[in-house]
């Protein structure tokens, strides 16, 4: 049986809610990810799918890239084929740009302010 994994990202942590087995350790008060999640969620509710594509779907996208942000639907999406080191780094990657948005959406109401 699958379980989709959630997680919650508040002040650069990751906080395991789903039931997926163990998908985050902390060592030392360093939280990592073992495996890649399918959906995290940002402060209010800011839900982001995550979807691990073939090449083939990739090159749909964009042949040019390993990892997309896609803000009108909150979706990243990552190559499946690389090693998993490089899908986090690749997801770490497209959450900055997630983040910027919801920051661009929520805390200024869609106008930078100064």
């Amino acid at each position: 049986r699958h379980h989709k994994s959630l997680f919650y990202m508040t002040k650069l942590r990751y906080l395991h809610a789903g039931d997926c087995g163990s998908l985050l350790a902390s060592v030392h008060g360093v939280v990592t990810m073992s495996r890649i999640p399918s959906q995290v969620v940002l402060p209010f509710g800011y839900r982001i799918s995550v979807r691990q594509l073939s090449d083939s779907e990739m090159d749909r996208r964009d042949p040019n890239a390993d990892g997309i942000w896609d803000d009108s639907t909150k979706t990243i999406y990552v190559r499946k084929r690389l090693p998993v080191t490089r899908r986090r780094y690749i997801l770490a990657h497209e959450l900055g740009h997630a983040w910027l948005d919801w920051q661009h959406r929520h805390l200024d109401n869609g106008k930078a302010k100064t």
